[in-house]
């Protein structure tokens, strides 16, 4: 009995050894490590190191950034003109939503709204940006793709989620370009950085 006794808390004891250890990794899999990358400050004055902005699904307010000599310090979107954290850059930029009746609209006007960092995905007569976010009921990080043209002050979204581009918004915001809103409305276009690739391409300055 004694014997059946000790194998039993030897199984129980491996069980809550494993629990332990896989938890461990799971904790390991969803931290984020510092990446490279640099800042640049308000002066423009670029400091190379290592970037960490989010962690366990969170985004940070204030990212990380350790110099080369291992000094951590944090800065907010009103501290910087920019960053880079390994393969992504993100500008700082006054943002600001407006919403009513279900309609949004989004801004960058100097002094209205407040600095945030978007990240960039495109950058020409057209660039592209994503505005990164967590959804409240389950802590899933997503974002949206938002257009701005050369010198506008107003940011048109470019997709309705799961539904594509969003094509009666696109048509009245590229409405100078007739060629590109032809090719959204008949679905030759359907990605963000092909509508960002055609119209730098084909458009502006008409």
């Amino acid at each position: 009995m004694e014997s059946m006794a000790f194998l039993f808390r030897g199984k129980e004891f491996g069980s809550m050894l494993f629990a332990l250890i896989l938890c461990c990794t799971f904790q390991t899999i969803k931290a984020q490590a510092f990446e490279p990358g640099y800042i640049v400050l308000n002066t423009n004055d670029t400091l190379y190191g290592t970037i960490k902005d989010r962690n366990n699904g969170a985004l940070f307010e204030k990212i990380r950034f350790k110099n080369e000599r291992g000094k951590v310090r944090r800065y907010s979107a009103e501290n910087l003109l920019g960053y880079k954290a390994g393969i992504h850059t993100y500008e700082s930029i006054w943002y600001a939503e407006e919403s009513r009746f279900f309609r949004f609209d989004y801004y960058t006007r100097p002094g209205y709204g407040k600095k945030t960092f978007l990240k960039v995905l495109a950058k020409g007569r057209l660039s592209c940006y994503a505005r990164e976010f967590i959804h409240d009921d389950n802590d899933f990080l997503d974002q949206f793709e938002l257009f701005l043209k050369d010198g506008d002050t107003t940011m048109e979204r470019a997709t309705q989620g799961i539904f594509g581009l969003k094509k009666k918004r696109l048509t009245s915001y590229f409405w100078e370009c007739p060629a590109l809103v032809e090719k959204i409305n008949n679905l030759s276009i359907s990605r963000p950085l092909d509508v960002v690739a055609y119209y730098n391409a084909y458009c502006g300055n008409l």
